[in-house]
């Protein structure tokens, strides 16, 4: 009977390993040791601590989404401090130092660590592209570069495409200003490509991140810009009498902000997280303003534009009420 003694023993212990709530896969494993109890009591701490671990990274999260930022600073140097191999960890503060602290050095220290951890990591190239270019002033052809590595390694992640939208729009005026209208165009019309992809990728995103850097919607926020590109198109368009695709793009920008309208949050909100935050948004206002401005470029539409007007300068909106004013509206 001996032989069967520890194989009975065995088939005895998993249940009761379950009744004393012992994950059932540590008890498994620690069938196989000489010593049950010690080893269920070491795998069990082990897997406490890698949890303590992972939900320090995530209270830091959940305090930057929610705005508290002495909390999520705390929180996530002593995440990084138990755990200095955590590209997560790096890039989180990195995002805290960028957009709660505006410390723009520390921040690229962080992102270059997240890089030293992880050389293909495509959300550290991003964010290094966007606080490089907006932030210090940064060339942009060393700003392409990155953008460029970025997006090879994660092309539909909507924040690569969201940095790199904003990017090329920006440049477009820049190349504007030098009277370089061809590369303008070339320039705005790669931004939409990226605008439009953060608009099919990020449905239904719940990413404490983006929540926190576009707060009024990552796709709300892209769909307002797609709509700000397409305007400034008409006007490129325009100016170089190709009028077709002038008109195209002005018809196409009416969409979007129409789009955009749709899924706005209200301007009491939208002004809320810009006081409480500092910072500044795209509001139901300059929306409803700009689809006003759209408006009245169309053949009989000042109506429209009037309402859209009359609705932006309600909400406090001084452009809209000079040009509710200057149209006789």
């Amino acid at each position: 009977m001996k032989r069967f003694l520890i194989p009975l023993l065995a088939a005895l212990a998993l249940p009761n390993a379950v009744n004393a709530n012992i994950d059932p896969k540590v008890a498994e494993i620690c069938m196989k040791a000489t010593d049950f109890q010690g080893c269920v009591k070491s795998m069990s701490g082990q897997k406490n601590n890698n949890l303590s671990i992972k939900s320090g990274y995530d209270s830091a999260l959940i305090a930057f989404e929610k705005g508290d930022t002495l909390k999520a600073m705390k929180l996530i140097n002593s995440y990084i401090k138990k755990n200095t191999n955590s590209k997560e960890g790096f890039l989180l503060r990195a995002f805290i130092n960028t957009y709660d602290l505006s410390e723009f050095d520390k921040a690229l220290e962080d992102i270059d660590q997240a890089l030293e951890i992880d050389q293909n990591y495509a959300l550290a190239y991003a964010l290094k592209s966007d606080v490089f270019y907006f932030d210090i002033g940064g060339s942009a052809s060393q700003t392409k570069k990155m953008l460029k590595k970025a997006f090879e390694l994660s092309p539909n992640n909507p924040f690569v495409n969201f940095v790199k939208g904003d990017f090329y729009y920006d440049n477009s005026f820049v190349l504007l200003d030098k009277d370089k209208k061809d590369l303008a165009i070339k320039s705005a019309e790669e931004a939409l490509i990226h605008f439009e992809k953060v608009v099919v990728n990020s449905q239904n995103n719940n990413d404490l991140i983006f929540k926190r850097v576009y707060p009024l919607g990552i796709s709300y926020t892209a769909t307002a810009l797609l709509g700000d590109t397409k305007f400034e198109l008409y006007f490129m368009y325009k100016d170089i009498k190709d009028r077709k695709t002038a008109k195209k793009y002005l018809e196409e920008s009416l969409v979007h902000y129409t789009e955009a309208i749709s899924m706005a949050p209200s301007q009491e909100k939208a002004e809320e997280i810009e006081l409480d935050r500092d910072f500044d948004l795209r509001t139901p206002a300059d929306v409803y303003r700009a689809r006003g401005n759209v408006y009245s470029w169309m053949n009989n539409k000042v109506k429209k534009a009037c309402s859209d007007w009359k609705v932006a300068k309600g909400y406090g909106d001084k452009d809209a009420q000079k040009n509710y004013r200057e149209f006789r509206c």
